[in-house]
């Protein structure tokens, strides 16, 4: 049912950017759809939007602040409950671009239940899936594929959010194998509704040293162990109908053989599963973008002001095209993302940072301007607006903030240039060396050579359709420009880049840039190279394409000029006088 591996392994896309580097052969094709994907694809989006319309009344979800059990119930029959699970241990054995598909759909309809759902395989039961045993997986796959129990996640502390591997939690080894665990998890959705629990704790470890040291551990725990209990479930302001909550360990014994990988491998397991989480989220607004796209063109056709519909006016087809450009260029990235993850890209670290990042802020963008579109109805509680707003404004903050994952995209970027630059640490002025590298010959000389080939510039991609050649240029150009800017920016901050988060933040603008170009370009070409597409929709998707890279690369223009400008140096100073008076600070009584 799931689309086969290649067989090789894919390199990540957005890593050889900071590299200046682009295999085109990976990225042109576009990766579409087989026919299998799309009639299973087309087959439980059908199902699920019919069950969807026949049984969802996500207003009183939302009101009544939970999800009715049938409902979990029903959508557990559909096999929701185990879309990437194999086939062998009960699950429908989806690959990760169908699974993003139908999730697609699942968000859109009701976020709250998408949440749960997500909560439950994008990353509740994802360590199992991912790192399991085999053991392991006969045991608890079937009964959690088949929506039997839930799953929740335990990562989150009070003291620790975007910062996981400061957890206090610990898991004490008893002398009889087994292991005794203390702490407490917060904001754990499906915290008090789930039965297994993957828990993530600090475990001691000896270096080769022979000294102690702390690391993490993956443990499974069941709800009915003595010594698990939930805190109240939270108020939310938004994806109300799912459960939040805080969950205790007091003292819960947990065997050696509920350990998920190896010991002390907890942190990695961690990252990986969040990797897939933040897929779902991109894709989560890919599906909530078109409903919300729909909702606007709707309410624009039927509303009319000074004798026409307002569709008719410039502002509102200014928002209604903003929109469809959001939705199509996330699209774009989720889907060049999952289809080379389903190819054989096992480090996709950065294109799901990206999707997620991407997507949940022109979410956040899209149901702002459909909103505006709707007006006065949108602010009353009768209609569907106020609450996509609040339910879509977690997304920016929960699996990563999005700017601790703008921190991640550039810091982890520049790790593969910032190696291969270790051997200039030893020249003193490496920017002075650089004016005269014929002085400099040794490690200066290689390293001048790339240099000089990156300002002389490279061709133009081969591969896209004839008539992007400019945007293709233009990206090929902005490629050339970036990694020259990764390069300058290590030689620059050297090590204290690490705390240096504003020339961090521009580094991942353009990474984020430079990534959306890229899978517009290729997708479109896919696109305009298919006799069976209409010319009316190839029309359509030119034009979304044209907004799409104007406005890219006007925003990496602006990020490319502020890394050297000294707007950023604004940004602190005015922030230290604000924080200093506590606020704003002053009145216009007073001057």
């Amino acid at each position: 049912m799931a689309s086969q591996p290649t067989g090789k392994e894919i390199p990540s896309i957005v890593a050889g950017m900071f590299y200046g580097e682009v295999m085109e052969e990976e990225v042109f094709p576009f990766p579409a759809f087989s026919e299998s994907q799309k009639e299973m694809a087309k087959a439980m989006s059908d199902a699920v939007n019919k069950y969807a319309e026949d049984n969802f009344d996500s207003a009183k979800y939302d009101r009544e602040a939970k999800i009715p059990d049938e409902i979990l119930k029903g959508l557990a029959e559909l096999g929701l409950c185990g879309l990437g699970v194999g086939e062998e241990y009960g699950g429908l054995g989806l690959d990760t671009t169908l699974y993003a598909r139908v999730f697609s759909d699942i968000a859109s309809l009701d976020p709250s239940i998408g949440t749960t759902l997500g909560a439950h395989q994008s990353i509740g039961y994802k360590a199992l899936l991912n790192e399991g045993n085999e053991e392991q997986k006969k045991h608890w796959l079937p009964k959690l594929a088949s929506g039997e129990i839930f799953a929740a996640f335990c990562l989150t502390e009070p003291g620790s959010g975007s910062d996981a591997y400061s957890i206090k939690t610990k898991a004490v080894k008893n002398a009889d194998g087994t292991y005794t665990i203390n702490g407490q998890k917060l904001w754990i959705t499906n915290g008090g509704m789930a039965h297994f629990y993957s828990v993530f704790a600090k475990t001691d470890h000896e270096d080769t040293n022979g000294n102690k040291v702390e690391k993490i551990s993956c443990f499974i725990v069941e709800k009915t162990m003595p010594g698990v209990s939930f805190g109240e479930k939270e108020d939310k302001m938004g994806i109300r109908a799912s459960e939040t909550r805080a969950v205790y360990f007091d003292n819960v014994k947990v065997p050696a053989s509920n350990i998920i990988g190896e010991p002390g491998k907890g942190f990695k397991i961690a990252m990986n599963v969040l990797n897939t989480g933040r897929l779902s989220i991109g894709s989560g607004a890919v599906g909530g973008m078109k409903m919300i796209l729909k909702m606007a063109v709707n309410q624009a056709k039927q509303r009319k002001q000074f004798g026409d519909y307002i569709i008719n006016y410039g502002l509102i087809q200014e928002k209604i095209a903003a929109i469809a450009a959001n939705c199509y260029a996330t699209e774009c990235i989720v889907y060049m993302t999952t289809g080379k993850i389903t190819q054989g890209m096992s480090h996709f670290e950065h294109e799901s940072a990206i999707c997620k990042v991407y997507g949940s802020e022109k979410l956040w963008d899209s149901i702002d301007k459909a909103t505006q579109i709707a007006a006065g109805n949108a602010y009353m509680k009768e209609y569907p607006y106020e609450r996509i707003m609040r339910d879509t404004r977690i997304n920016m903050i929960f699996e990563g903030t999005n700017e601790i994952l703008r921190i991640f995209t550039a810091l982890s970027g520049i790790k593969g240039p910032s190696d291969d630059l270790k051997e200039l640490g030893k020249i003193a002025d490496v920017s002075k060396a650089l004016q005269d590298p014929i002085k400099s010959l040794g490690v200066l000389t290689n390293f001048a050579k790339k240099r000089l080939t990156k300002q002389l510039g490279a061709k133009t991609l081969t591969k896209s359709h004839p008539s992007l050649e400019r945007h293709s240029q233009k990206f090929t150009h902005s490629l050339k420009d970036f990694s020259i800017a990764v390069e300058n920016t290590i030689m620059k901050y050297g090590k204290s880049i690490i705390g240096n988060e504003l020339p961090q933040l521009r580094i991942a603008n353009m990474a984020i840039e430079l990534y959306v170009q890229l899978s517009v370009l290729s997708r479109t070409t896919a696109i305009l190279n298919n006799k069976d597409i209409s010319d009316n929709d190839k029309e359509y998707i030119t034009l979304l394409t044209e907004m799409i890279c104007r406005e890219s690369h006007q925003s990496f223009t602006r990020n490319y000029h502020r890394l050297t400008s000294t707007y950023d140096k604004l940004i602190p100073k005015i922030s230290k006088h604000v924080a200093e008076r506590d606020g704003y600070g002053f009145d216009i009584i007073d001057f």
